[in-house]
């Protein structure tokens, strides 16, 4: 069954979890909350913890990945709460072009449990699929 945690944010963020797999977070306005798991519970409080700006990471969560972006997804995981790494720098690590991973992030369905925010361009923030704003306020959110 399909879990839905909303944290409190401006806008506030959704994320849909089913069967211990998260499978989409938005920002905007959710449906009613429902969380009937243990799982969900402790996902709800490390959403309000990270809002809140306290380190915190999501490593230990399940994600569906789709399948061909699945190895950079995977490694943008890996970039620790308050660090940011530029597209070009992912792109030598993963021998791979910064284009595609930029593309890469536009099919992540789950911003902040796989921090894409963290990924920036070498002069500036680059682009977000929720907007450059929200991007900023999450870099700051984190590094205050």
């Amino acid at each position: 069954m399909l879990e839905r945690i909303i944290a409190k944010w401006d806008p506030p963020f959704v994320l849909e979890v089913e069967d211990g797999i998260a499978k989409r977070g938005y920002f905007g306005n959710g449906k009613d909350e429902i969380i009937f798991t243990d799982f969900g519970e402790r996902l709800k409080r490390e959403l309000e913890k990270y809002f809140k700006g306290i380190p915190t990471d999501f490593r230990w969560v399940n994600v569906e990945y789709p399948s061909k972006f699945e190895r950079i997804l995977k490694e943008v995981q890996k970039i620790p709460f308050g660090k940011t790494v530029t597209y070009g720098d992912l792109a030598k690590r993963l021998e791979t072009s910064p284009r595609a991973i930029g593309v890469a992030l536009r099919m992540n369905r789950v911003p902040v449990i796989i921090p894409c925010h963290r990924v920036v361009a070498k002069r500036g923030v680059g682009g977000y699929s929720y907007g450059v704003e929200i991007k900023r306020r999450l870099l700051s959110l984190e590094n205050p």
